[in-house]
Formats: structure tokens, C-alpha cells, sequence
């Protein structure tokens, strides 16, 4: 008997949820099979059912069909899933993670996601306050080749406060303001940034006797056609 319930397939379920908005929830599930896999028994894939349910309002949220393979099983492979579900307010007691077998009877697994101390961002997020910062002029980019491109003399107040972030260091950046703020201008910063970092490694390279970097691509998106021909 204890070496056939060995073999009954079970899941260890880990879930971590994380705010993105008031409404709407990010779920990340870590899953690992606890069960030895037989061929006779489980064949070569085993078929499951993740959903995640709100016991008060009985409503599934998600759902999703996961296939478990024998190859994943024998590399001891932890598998991940992640996906977004809708989280309403007054805030629920929790939510359930339930991983239940499309094949073996009576095979489940269920998890509780308390919502007792999950933190909701701002209703409405503050925006970056605008420092009172000296203007830069143009020469701070240090490049007398691509300060000819400027029509001015100094950054304005947004691209000085960005100018750091953009020029000196490889950060993901969001500028957000209002139309004729200079974003293009931070855009330009940017590639800039790329052109002399790609130029650096190049150099690199080269000192070392290795091979230098494939060649610059730099890819610009822009809302208007006009916008991006300038």
C-alpha cells in the first residue's frame, strides 16, 4: 500500500501574488511534483487543471490547463506559472489555488492565498516631483559631435532631472509629461547613451584581441509619422 500511494501523483503548490493595481492581481505559482512516476501508471504527460476560486462568491477567476511531461519530471524541473487575475474591494477573506487531475481521481492539491496583509497601491500614485534642479547645458553629454543636434544651449527642467538616469546608467526609464516637454529629447539622450557604450565595448574588444560587438541597431517607436521622420 505505501509504495502505491508513492506513486499517486501529487503536486507541492507555492503561490506569491503581488499587487499591480487596486484591481487586478499578479499570481506566480511555483509547482513541483512529489510523486514517483511510472510509466505503466502516468503514461508520458500528465494532464492538470489550475484555477484559482473566491469561496465566498463561488467564481473562478482563472483557469488553465497544465501539462506535467515525463522529460520536466525526470530533470527535476520547478515549474512556474504566472498570470493576472481581478481582485475586488472590500478585500476578500483569500482566494484558493486548487491543482486538480484531469486523469487520477480524487487527486488534488489546494492552497490558501490570504489577503489579510496584502498592501494595495495608491489609489492614485503620486507622480515624481519635479526638483528644482540648475539647468545642464548641452556640453554635459560630453560628445561635441551629437551636442550639434541640439537647437539650445541647455536642457530644460524634465531632461536635467533624467539626464543622469539616461546617460549614466543602463535603468529602465519612463518619462511621462505633457506634449512639448522635451521627451523626444530624453529619446535622443538615450540613444546616444547606447552608441557610446556600444563604441566602448567595441574598443574593449579590439585591446583584447577578441571578437567586437555584432553591429548598433537601435529601434525607435514613435505615436506620429511626422515625429519619428524628424
Amino acid at each position: 500500500v505505501k509504495r502505491a500511494l508513492e506513486y499517486f501523483p501529487y503536486l507541492e503548490l507555492d503561490v506569491n501574488v503581488q499587487p499591480i493595481t487596486r484591481t487586478v492581481l499578479r499570481m506566480t505559482i511555483k509547482i513541483r511534483p512529489e510523486f514517483r512516476w511510472k510509466e505503466h501508471y502516468h503514461g508520458s504527460v500528465l494532464p492538470w487543471w489550475i484555477w484559482v476560486c473566491d469561496a465566498q462568491n463561488e467564481h473562478i477567476y482563472h483557469s488553465e490547463y497544465f501539462l506535467l511531461h515525463r522529460k520536466d519530471f525526470d530533470e527535476k524541473d520547478e515549474h512556474s506559472l504566472t498570470f493576472a487575475v481581478p481582485i475586488f474591494e472590500p478585500l476578500p477573506p483569500q482566494y484558493f489555488v486548487h491543482a486538480v487531475s484531469d486523469r487520477f481521481l480524487g487527486c488534488e492539491a489546494l492552497v490558501e492565498v490570504p489577503f489579510k496583509h496584502l498592501i494595495l497601491p495608491h489609489q492614485h500614485p503620486p507622480h515624481t516631483a519635479l526638483l528644482k534642479l540648475r539647468p545642464l547645458p548641452v556640453t554635459a553629454c560630453d560628445d561635441a559631435d551629437f551636442e550639434k543636434i541640439f537647437s539650445f544651449s541647455h536642457f530644460n527642467a524634465i531632461q536635467t532631472q533624467v539626464f543622469h538616469t539616461i546617460v549614466h546608467t543602463d535603468h529602465n526609464v519612463l518619462v511621462g509629461a505633457p506634449t512639448g516637454s522635451g521627451k523626444t529629447v530624453s529619446a535622443e539622450l538615450a540613444i546616444m547613451r547606447v552608441m557610446h557604450e556600444n563604441a566602448r565595448r567595441a574598443a574593449d574588444a579590439t585591446a583584447a584581441g577578441e571578437a567586437a560587438p555584432q553591429s548598433l541597431k537601435v529601434v525607435y517607436v514613435g505615436p506620429l509619422n511626422a515625429l519619428v521622420r524628424e
